[in-house]
């Protein structure tokens, strides 16, 4: 009952999660697209290739494709969400997927000062930050909306 009353002038929050998730896939194409390589520390999903890497022992000639798939998962997503309202809950649960090396990362970060992985304490708040960005904001959008449309339903 409530969806109804949503008029064309309020900001939907569906849309709110979608348009922030296709701003979020334009800054990771450009990273993927960076002339050179893209540069680690700006990678948001930083803890994919540092999984990939150091527990399967993957080069790039498939850590590459999956970060281009990470940034497609993301517009397609978006565009779901933007137009139909469809799949937060997909996206909810994937978003928590793609974090979860992400989230191993800091640890390894916090705990190892570093160690194998990188420099130093820069790079952990930088990770943090870019973590906080890419994947906690959505998730906790995401989980907005989703109590949004039970409560809407009850």
């Amino acid at each position: 009952m409530k969806s109804a009353q949503i008029g064309t002038t309020e900001l939907r929050p569906d849309r709110l999660l979608a348009t922030y998730l296709f701003s979020l896939c334009l800054y990771q194409i450009g990273i993927y697209c960076w002339p050179g390589g893209p540069p680690f520390i700006l990678d948001p999903r930083a803890g994919i290739p540092v999984l990939l890497i150091n527990r399967f022992s993957f080069d790039n000639k498939v850590i590459y494709p999956v970060e281009w798939t990470t940034a497609g998962w993301l517009v397609l997503m978006a565009v779901t969400i933007f137009f139909w309202r469809k799949f937060i809950k997909i996206y909810l649960v994937s978003e928590i997927l793609l974090a979860a090396p992400t989230a191993y990362y800091i640890c390894v970060l916090a705990v190892r000062h570093g160690g194998d992985f990188a420099p130093g304490f820069n790079d952990l708040i930088l990770t943090i930050v870019l973590f906080t960005i890419f994947s906690l904001v959505p998730i906790a959008l995401a989980l907005r909306q989703i109590r949004l449309l039970t409560r809407s339903r009850a």
